[in-house]
This record gives structure tokens, sequence and C-alpha cells, in this order.
């Protein structure tokens, strides 16, 4: 594990919520990212995730040969004080936006201080960039 030590990845839940998940490698964590943690319940939570956490140390062990991390399953916790969408549609934009404003430490605007006009112009700004990467190289 010399190389990378958090890995994000969005994950969906019950085929109807997405949530960002930033893996701590090294120490073992899961922060979870939910835009709408009322949705489900804790018990539900660890439901999805009971998987996941105990398939990374596994993971790492067969891809990191010289990894000496012991097989113990990964923790994980929802982040709270998070912005809360409640609008339909927008968490898988919501759980992108969070993990980047994770992977950079949390800056301004944080992930508390995300407002409906914010997420309505980040999803533009992805839906550009989607454009632009993926159905303009079809035509030029």
């Amino acid at each position: 594990m010399k190389e990378v030590v958090k890995v994000y990845t969005p994950m969906i839940w019950a085929d109807r919520h997405w949530v960002g998940l930033a893996i701590d490698l090294r120490a073992g964590h899961v922060d979870v990212l939910d835009s709408l943690p009322s949705l489900y319940n804790e018990e539900r939570v660890q439901r999805f995730l009971r998987p996941i956490l105990q398939m990374l140390p596994y993971l790492i062990r067969y891809v990191a040969k010289n990894n000496s991390r012991d097989l113990s399953p990964f923790t994980c916790q929802r982040r709270t004080g998070t912005y809360e969408n409640s609008r339909s549609g927008d968490c898988g934009p919501v759980c992108a936006k969070f993990m980047e404003l994770h992977l950079y430490g949390d800056p301004y605007p944080h992930m508390s201080g995300l407002t409906d006009g914010m997420v309505d112009k980040f999803r533009q700004q992805y839906a550009m960039e989607a454009y632009k990467t993926i159905v303009l190289p079809a035509y030029y």
C-alpha cells in the first residue's frame, strides 16, 4: 500500500439511491457520503455495506502481495452534517460532488454548504463534460 491510500467510488443502494464511498485502504475505514441520510436507517446501511467491508481486506491482500494488513472487515461511518438533497434525481451528481470535495479536504462551499442552486449548476457542468468526453469524440 505505498501508492494508493484512498479510493473513491459511487455505490447504488436498492437500485434507487447513489452514495459516495471514500475508502481509506491504510486505515481500513469507509466514509459514506450520503446526500439523503434519512432514506435508510443505520441497520439497512450496514446491510448494504457489509459485503464490501468484508471483501476489501481480501482484495487488498490479493492485489498488494506485500501488504501485512489483517483480514478483519473494514469499518464504516456515514458522514454527518452534509447537504441534504430531497429532490429526486439529484443523488448521483451530489454523490460525485461529495467525493470531489472529500478528495480535496472539503473546501468551500463544503459538503454542508451546498445549495439546490449549486446542485443545478454542477449538474449542468457534469452533463456538458460528459457530452464533450463521450458524444463529441464520436463525431470528430
